[in-house]
């Protein structure tokens, strides 16, 4: 995908709402450190219950209180740095050194995090809740405790990664036991050129090539409340519920979204790589069936029709050489903000189907 033009810096709502993109990101990560936080303070509270050194009522409600206060001073620096510390600079730097260095700094940290959250919790509580500042017993037994539970909140967070927070969430909630009819929004994307590069980088670069360009996809999909499907070779696949996808025209935004983060990274890209990566996108909604499907491993699979017209839609624009192509159903449907616009094209005769599909294109102006 080009460089959009110098215009679109001024393209009015359209620019703003693309220069909101960090500002939702962080909101997203925020949702996600509230909720793990959330369980963690209630576990704690009923471990400060359980532990109060008296039998007594006030005793134990203090005591799970200390619980709660000890318990987010730990977790929320802990799990924000495991969500969104991975965009700063020195997390990345981290994570290329030698996996038992980054472990060990990793562990130091979480130590002298936890100690000083006891003892600081300790002297907050002091003047309602007398209690000792020596490294005893019951400061063993907080540690082992919140060490514990920072090994699950990060066990949390990477299973998150993995599979996608909503999904996670959907699966543990059993959402979608049964399979359920739902409106979705798809985008698309695929690498140009993939193969070229592939060949001449090599498996192992072009492997960290595709990490690096999926990086910035998922930031894209978090700065416009999409959720990443899958990965498929070099093309993700986006969705959203159809009302959140419409909401802004946050699904139009998202290519284009994504395009300005590859801009801020183009050095970056150029430097490791040769080449900053271009890329195609494509838009479609419709019915789908979503439900979990596997016995020893699990997902949650989205099975229908518009997936198909989906990736079709992928080979009209290789074949015509656009970079953002939607259908004409979603394309009539989307409130566009100033800055963007729809451009008609020639109805599409798709492989597998009787009827033309009315098609276009988004560009910026």
């Amino acid at each position: 995908m080009p460089a959009p033009a110098a215009s679109s810096d001024s393209s009015g709502i359209a620019a703003a709402l693309l220069d909101a993109e960090d500002r939702n990101q962080r909101r997203a990560e925020w949702r996600i450190v509230r909720a793990i936080a959330g369980i963690g303070a209630a576990i704690s509270f009923g471990f400060g219950v359980v532990m109060a050194s008296d039998p007594e009522l006030d005793d134990r409600l203090l005591s799970g209180l200390q619980g709660i206060v000890n318990s987010l001073m730990v977790s929320v620096p802990v799990i924000w740095i495991e969500v969104a510390g991975s965009r700063s600079h020195l997390m990345r730097r981290m994570r290329t050194w030698p996996f038992w260095v980054y472990l060990l700094v990793k562990i130091a940290a979480y130590i002298v995090l936890i100690v000083a959250s006891i003892q600081l919790c300790r002297l907050l509580f002091d003047p309602v809740n007398p209690q000792s500042m020596a490294f005893d017993r019951r400061f063993f037994e907080i540690m082992a405790f919140a060490g514990g539970m920072s090994i699950v909140i990060n066990v949390i967070v990477e299973i998150g990664r993995l599979v996608g927070f909503r999904e996670m969430r959907r699966v543990l909630t059993g959402r979608y036991l049964q399979p359920r009819q739902e409106r979705r929004v798809f985008l698309m994307i695929d690498m140009k050129d993939s193969t070229a590069a592939a060949e001449r980088l090599g498996d192992l670069r072009f492997h960290q090539l595709l990490n690096s360009f999926f990086r910035s996809v998922a930031d894209a999909a978090y700065d416009h409340g999409a959720e990443i499907h899958k990965y498929i070779g070099d093309e993700a696949i986006l969705t959203w519920p159809e009302d959140m996808a419409l909401r802004g025209a946050r699904c139009a935004l998202c290519p284009f979204g994504l395009e300005r983060r590859l801009q801020r990274t183009a050095a970056e890209f150029s430097q490791r790589f040769g080449f900053v990566p271009g890329f195609r996108a494509v838009l479609h909604a419709g019915e789908i069936v979503a439900g979990e499907m596997g016995a020893m491993k699990r997902e949650i699979a989205f099975v229908g029709d518009t997936l198909n017209t989906a990736a079709r839609l992928m080979d009209v624009a290789r074949e015509r050489g656009l970079d953002v192509v939607v259908s004409g159903d979603l394309a009539a449907r989307l409130r566009l903000p100033a800055g963007l616009a729809v451009q008609p094209l020639k109805a599409a005769h798709l492989r597998g189907k009787e009827r033309p599909l009315p098609v276009a294109a988004l560009r910026l102006t």
